[in-house]
């Protein structure tokens, strides 16, 4: 297995961001803003999004940077198209239907990508589905236990993650845990601005052996990293990750312990399911996962 980095470099390093934000433009009514960039191009995408059916009520896009034949213009075109997809299975799917195969699609579909991971962390409970629960009684673990309770339920979150498991529901009451997050982002009001943010940064540097990946990401929610070699060969070292911030403190943590646990495994064009083994599932975190797919697509795996 040979591994190549896909996107041409004028120097030993590449680095890619993605910067976004929503407010809320009237009930149940997203507006979200995302620009993605890197040394070749600079995206813009909007939409409106009606929660919490996640629906993309309107779509539109602008090119910021990119040449015209690497990054084809009429894709911001092609983009409205999109308007009335679901965030949820077959999302990629319709995006790609919509943009065609014009220079610069893939990179549309990157930031699409992000946009629906961004777009359904603003929740906004409804009275009658609060009053479907009792009230805490005012420690930090009964607290995080009903947001916890919450969010399963309006987002289908069960058995999604380590988190949501339905095991780690026990550690509520043997572990003191805490929300690392305000209960106030799940009843924004219309009118109000950058009710959520997120930034994200991928930065790969070339090395003698390899390459040496990062990936990060910050939000309300989350200030989660995490960071690995990958040889020539294919083949991953010094993993490793930390969150500062996290949803559960107390809980979250337990995820990240299974991170260098990909220390020795040969990469290759299989990867997806190689890291929802080691890092993803019920037993993992879903962003180290998504962290890790967003590096690995800006590779080739190429059987020698």
């Amino acid at each position: 297995m040979a591994v190549q980095f896909s996107i041409p470099l004028s120097s030993s390093s590449y680095l890619r961001t993605f910067e976004s934000e929503i407010d809320i433009s009237a009930e149940n009514d997203l507006m979200v803003r995302g620009v993605m960039s890197d040394h070749r191009f600079a995206f813009e995408h909007r939409w409106k999004v009606r929660a919490p059916e996640y629906e993309v009520i309107e779509a539109s896009a602008w090119q910021i940077a990119g040449d015209k034949s690497d990054f084809d213009p009429e894709l911001c075109q092609r983009y409205a198209g999109i308007a009335g997809v679901r965030i949820g299975r077959g999302f990629s799917k319709r995006v790609v239907s919509d943009l065609g195969d014009l220079p610069g699609a893939q990179e549309h579909l990157f930031l699409a990508i992000e946009m629906a991971r961004i777009a359904q962390q603003v929740y906004q409970y409804s009275p009658e589905f609060e009053a479907q629960f009792p009230a805490p009684s005012g420690s930090s673990s009964e607290i995080a236990h009903l947001a916890w309770l919450k969010d399963r339920a309006y987002m289908n979150l069960a058995n999604s993650c380590y988190a949501y498991r339905d095991e780690s529901e026990a550690l509520f009451a043997s572990r003191e845990v805490r929300c690392g997050f305000d209960p106030g982002l799940t009843r924004p009001q219309p009118g109000e601005k950058r009710v959520f943010w997120r930034s994200k940064r991928i930065s790969i540097e070339r090395t003698n052996q390899g390459y040496a990946c990062e990936s990060a990401m910050e939000d309300r929610i989350h200030d989660i990293k995490i960071r690995f070699d990958l040889s020539r060969e294919g083949v991953i070292s010094n993993a490793q990750s930390r969150g500062l911030r996290v949803p559960y403190y107390g809980i979250c943590e337990d995820a990240q312990l299974r991170t260098p646990g990909l220390n020795g495994l040969k990469v290759n064009d299989a990867f997806v399911a190689q890291f929802a083994e080691r890092v993803g599932g019920a037993s993992g975190c879903t962003h180290l996962f998504d962290l890790s797919m967003d590096c690995l697509r800006l590779f080739h795996f190429v059987p020698r």
